[in-house]
This record gives structure tokens, sequence and C-alpha cells, in this order.
């Protein structure tokens, strides 16, 4: 018991020990770690305040450095400013010299000026006594000179300028006349040169139009083809096309007949894609033909546009191209509509060039003075105020209206280049050789007949074929029934007779078609 109680004494001294022990090295541990951190402490102060001297000393080098360089540069600006009074002071002192050199010049300038002006007044005194010495002579001359002539001398002076007024008036007359004369042969003279300046810049040939084109054919044998079976082929090209189809002995070839270009033109290349594709038959022909007429229309806008490319009208509005190609295919005084418009554009603007004036509006009013004809749409109208109204409406210059509406005489010329195309057309028609008068009678005599037939009711399409001497209508049979195309080609025939002077004998052929179409699928 005492052993364990000893043994148990001990443990708890041998414990005690050890915590005392453990405490006193914590103790050391714990100053040992705040020796070292004050000693770290102390060497960052000491730090700082070294960087601190260093970030003091630079500082201040820094600002030495700028007080040096400030008062370098005060310096420099005050020698400088120095430089420049030295020179305003010489400057000054120079303008201060010339000017008194001026001064001293001007002082002995104006002492010469009053030694002159006193020696003037001398003489001046000088001169007026003389002059009233030679106006007493004068008056004593005069006065013998009246006791001997009898006349005073206001009544001398009186009748001599009456003299001198009737001489002069006469020689001013005559100059007058001689100067108007000289005026009018001078104008005559210029314009004549102008005239033949411009038309012998225009190198138009003279040529007729006629109203037949031959079709070249591969062989005989293809006439009996565009013929048809009862001569079927020949009709359904005839009524498509407006035109005669006439085949005769002539090898190898057939002749259109029309006095309407186009519609040749569109027969000709119809017959031509026929003859390549070889199935030739109504229902071919009138598909090939549509689609020639629309290959036509491509090719008219084309022409027209080229023709405006030559005369350098690069802007104008595409349905004025395409009209202008129409009108290759119109004639006027036998000569295309669309050569007739470039010869006056050619003529209107090398005139306008040699007077100065605006030659692009003479060139844009001569290309589109004709360009009514080509409106299909208002056939009931005059071409000639829809070639005023047209370029209006596609926005062309209000200049180049005037021009066309002057030439016209829808309104009254205002404007130089307004006189000059009148002048052109004048010139482009009044040429050797412009004009056929008998073939351009003719043509509007066949246009006429068309006329007239298309204003009936129901009358879809006419032609004036053979020439003239046949007038084909072909009647929409939904509007016309058969009894009524009897009356229709009466009436047609009673207009023509009382509108239109013709040779010979008319024929009115009223053609009413009902045709059904289906197909087998």
């Amino acid at each position: 018991m005492s052993e364990t109680l000893l043994l148990v004494v001990v443990l708890i001294a041998v414990a005690a020990a050890g915590a005392g022990a453990l405490f006193l090295v914590q103790n050391s541990s714990r100053g040992k770690r705040s020796a070292a951190a004050r000693e770290t402490a102390d060497s960052i102060l000491r730090q700082a305040d070294k960087d601190a001297e260093a970030r003091l000393e630079a500082a201040g080098l820094e600002a030495k450095l700028k007080l040096e360089a400030a008062e370098a540069r005060i310096e420099e600006e005050a020698q400088q400013r120095a430089r420049e009074i030295e020179e305003q002071r010489l400057e000054i002192e120079r303008r201060d010299r010339d000017l008194r050199h001026r001064v001293a010049f001007a002082e002995e300038k104006t002492r010469e000026a009053m030694a002159r002006e006193a020696a003037a007044a001398e003489l001046q005194g000088q001169a007026e006594k003389a002059r009233a010495e030679a106006a007493s002579l004068v008056a004593s001359h005069r006065a013998r000179l009246e006791q001997i002539a009898g006349y005073t001398t206001r009544e001398a002076k009186d009748e001599l300028r009456r003299e001198m007024e009737l001489e002069a008036r006469r020689e001013a007359a005559a100059s007058i006349i001689r100067i108007q004369e000289e005026a009018r042969e001078r104008a005559a003279e210029e314009a004549r040169w102008i005239t033949t300046q411009a038309i012998q810049r225009v190198a138009y040939s003279q040529y007729a139009e006629t109203t037949v084109t031959i079709v070249t054919l591969p062989s005989d044998e293809m006439k009996g083809r565009i013929i048809g079976r009862e001569g079927r082929n020949i009709r359904a090209i005839e009524m498509a096309c407006g035109i005669d189809l006439i085949i005769d002995d002539t090898p190898q070839s057939i002749i259109l007949s029309s006095f309407d270009p186009s519609r040749r033109i569109v027969a000709k290349l119809a017959i031509e894609k026929l003859v390549e594709d070889g199935r030739i038959h109504p229902a071919r022909i009138e598909e090939v033909i549509a689609k020639v007429r629309e290959e036509f229309d491509r090719t008219m806008s084309e022409q027209g546009e080229t023709a405006a490319f030559e005369l350098g009208l690069q802007d104008l509005n595409p349905k004025l191209f395409r009209m202008a190609g129409r009108l290759a295919y119109l004639t006027f005084h036998g000569q295309s509509l669309l050569d007739h418009s470039k010869e006056v554009a050619s003529v209107g603007s090398n005139m306008a060039a040699l007077l100065s004036a605006r030659a692009e509006i003479v060139r844009r009013a001569a290309f589109l003075h004709k360009i009514g004809f080509a409106d299909d749409a208002n056939r009931d109208r005059s071409p000639l105020v829809l070639s005023a109204e047209i370029p209006q409406r596609l926005g062309e210059p209000e200049a180049v209206v005037h021009c066309i509406q002057a030439l016209y005489g829808i309104v009254a010329p205002r404007t130089v280049e307004a006189v000059l195309l009148q002048a052109a057309e004048t010139a482009a028609v009044a040429r050797p050789g412009a004009q056929k008068d008998m073939l351009e009678d003719f043509l509007q005599r066949l246009a006429k007949l068309e006329e007239i037939a298309r204003g009936f009711r129901g009358v879809r399409e006419a032609y004036a074929v053979r020439a003239g001497k046949e007038i084909r209508v072909i009647v929409s049979a939904e509007d016309v029934s058969d009894k009524e195309t009897l009356w229709l080609s009466k009436d047609i025939a009673g207009r023509i007779e009382k509108e239109v002077d013709y040779p010979g004998q008319l024929r009115v052929s009223v053609i009413r078609e009902t045709r059904s179409v289906d197909f087998a699928m």
C-alpha cells in the first residue's frame, strides 16, 4: 500500500516536473519567436529608412535637374526675346530712316510743285492775255466778214449745220443700205455654208425601198411543202403574217409581198426556220411565227440601241430603244424612218456645233422626232403629237420636248436648238434623192386601208395585200357571226370608197375562222 502510494506520489512528481519543464520550454520558444519578430521588424524599419532616404535623394536630384532645365529654358527664351527685341529695334530704326528720307523727298517735291505752280500761273496769265487779244482780233475779223457777206455768225452756222446734216443723212442712208445688203448676202452665204458643211458630214446613201422580199430555198421540192395540202400552209402564213406569198417559176426561191417591211422580215425568218426544221403545217407555222415575232422585238430593240449609241445617246429610256428600232421598218418618203432620224440628228448636231449651240439637245430631239410613228397602241392619234408626248412621258429634258413641239407647230420656237432642228429636217428632206413621193403616197394609202378596217367592231387584224388590191380582214369568231361578216365586208368597202382614192378595184375579204384544239394524253 505504501509502495503503491509512493509510486503514485513519484508519478505525480514526475508529471509535475514534466509539466514545468514543458512550460519552461514553451516560454523559452515564445521568447525566441518574439525576439526574431522584433529583429525582423527592426530590419524592415531600417530597410524602409534606407529606401525613404534613397527616394528622397532621387526626388531631390530630379527636382534639381528639372530646376536646371527650367532655368536653361528661361535663359534661352530670355535670349530669344532679347534677339527679337534687338531685331525690332533695328527694324524701327530702319523704318525711321526711310521715313525721314521720304519726308525729305516729299518736301523737295512740294517745293518743286510750288515752283511749277507759280510758273504755270504766270503762263496762264500770259495765255489769258493772248486769248483776250485773239478774241478781240476774231471779233473784229468776224464783224468785217459779216459786213462783207451780209450774214450774221448765227445765220452762217445754221446754214452750215443744215448742209452738214443733209450730207450726213445721205451718207448714212447709203451706208445703211450697203450694210444691210452686205449683211443679207453674208447671212445667206453663211447659212448656205453651214448647211453645206452639215450635209457634207452625213454620208447616208440614197436608196429606194421595195415592197417584196425574196426567200431562197434549198430545193424546188420545198416549194410543195410550203404550199401544203390544198394550199393550207400558204394561207396560214399569209393570215399569220399579213403578207402575200408568191410562188412562181423562179428556181429555189419564193417572193414575199407587203408594204410593211417588218411583216416581210417576220415572214422571211419564219419560213427559213420552218425550212430548217422540216415540220411545216398550220399549227407549227403559227408557233414559229409567234417565236419569230418575239425574237424580232428583241432585234428591233438592239437596232434602236445601236443607232442611238452611234449618235452618243446611251442614256435613253429602254422603251425608246425598241420604238426607235421599229422605225427601221417604217418609211418616210421612201426612206427608213430610223435612217431619216439619224440623218436629221447628224445634220442638226453639225449645224449646232458650227453655231456653238447645244448640239446634244438637237441630236436627241432629231433622233426622237419621228418616234410617234412607232407607237402601235395609239393608232387613232396623230403620230406627230405622239412624237412630242412620248419623250416627255419617258423623262426627256424639256429643251428636247420643246424642239419636237416647235418642229410640228405645237408651240412657237423659243430656242436656237428648235430652229436648228427645223432647218435640219428641211435639209434632210430636201436633199436630192431623199423623197420618193409616189412610193410614199402608195404606202400611206395602204396604211389608211388597214386603219379603216381596224376601226370596225370585232376586227382582230387587217392586212393590205396584193399591192393594195385586196384588204384582208381577220375577225374574232366570238364577236362576229357568219352572217355579220357579209355586212362587215360591205361596210368596210363603203367607207373605203368614201375616204380613200385608189385606182381600179379593191377587194375586201373578211375571214372568220373557228378552231377547236384538244390534246390526247
